[in-house]
Parts: structure tokens; sequence; C-alpha cells
């Protein structure tokens, strides 16, 4: 696929390249990170709930409630933030669903008009995506480890690792978004 056929693509997530990170508050920021994990473990055991009302909406009414729609896309915003802030920013990620409310990172998600039997078979068509997210992620873990080294000593980013990770981040938060009936579009296998 060329990057033109990804540019449009309906879930958008992306980084910036912080350029001059807390050498130290690297270490931490998993720790400063708890209350928003608390927050985000509630909100995901409601979006397991929404999930499955979507599920049947989608299949019988062809249609995903709006506000339903919002709160799913928010918990999938606040996730990505939250990955960021750990990774990349040094700044606090508010404790929002809002788009653009935490600055340096993107995150959006284009409403399709959906397939109703899509819903059956999204679980089967992942199944190839999965297999290479769970190598990938292992790499990232590795390539994460590296990074923080990377900062601690060099006071910037590796931009290859940075490029790397968010990549990876894009591609997960693509296919978290078709599996969650967000979009309809098959993911692309793909870091860009």
């Amino acid at each position: 696929m060329t990057s033109g056929a990804m540019d449009d693509y309906p879930v958008t997530f992306d980084v910036a390249y912080p350029e001059s990170p807390n050498r130290w508050l690297i270490l931490i920021r998993w720790l400063l990170a708890i209350p928003h994990y608390i927050v985000l473990s509630l909100l995901s055991i409601l979006a397991g709930v929404v999930w499955v009302i979507s599920f049947f909406t989608i299949l019988f009414a062809r249609t995903y409630p709006d506000s339903l729609y919002s709160f799913m896309v928010g918990v999938h915003r606040w996730n990505a933030n939250l990955g960021a802030y750990i990774l990349f920013h040094d700044r606090y990620p508010p404790f929002s669903m809002g788009e653009s409310d935490y600055e340096g990172v993107t995150f959006a998600v284009e409403r399709p008009d959906f397939n109703r039997w899509l819903v059956l078979i999204k679980w089967l068509l992942m199944i190839p995506h999965a297999i290479v997210l769970y190598f990938l992620s292992i790499i990232a873990m590795v390539a994460a480890i590296a990074l923080v080294l990377a900062v601690l000593f060099t006071g910037r980013y590796p931009r290859g690792l940075f490029d790397f990770l968010v990549g990876v981040g894009r591609w997960n938060a693509r296919v978290n978004a078709y599996a969650t009936f967000l979009v309809d579009r098959y993911p692309p296998f793909s870091l860009r």
C-alpha cells in the first residue's frame, strides 16, 4: 500500500517529536500515570458494555449511536494520549476524551457507513494483525528500553526509535478501532 492510500485511512494517530525532553522524568512517567490507569480501567469496563451494545445496534439497525460512538473514540484517544505521555511527552495529559486536548498528540476517527454483516467476521479478519502486532509489541518493548536509555544519556529521542514506536502505536490504534467497530475499512499492515 502506498503512503497516499494510508493518508486517507479513517483513523489518524500521530505524536509530535519532542525536541528537548526532561532526562529524568522519563523514568517516573509510568508511575505518575497511575491515576490515568485507574480511570482508564474503569472506562474500559464500560467500553466493553458499549462494544456489546454497538455489535447489536450495527447488526440489527446498521447504526452506532452517536453518544456511544463518541465515548468509544474518546476512550481510544485517552489511551493514545497516555501512551504518548509515558514514552514521549513531559507535559501531563488531561483527564479528558476531547480531541485536541493534549497538545502534540493527534487521534481522530472518521465515522463510516456501517456494514452490518462485517461485525460478524471482524474477529476472524483481525487474526493476521494480532499475530504481527504480538511480535511487534515484543520488539517495541525492547525499543522502549533503548529509547529510555538514549534519553537518559543523550537528552534526545533517537528519531528511528521514536518513529518505530509511534508507528507501532499507530498500527495498534487502527486495529483497535477496527475491532471495536469504529471503522469498517480493513487496517493496513503498516507503521506509517
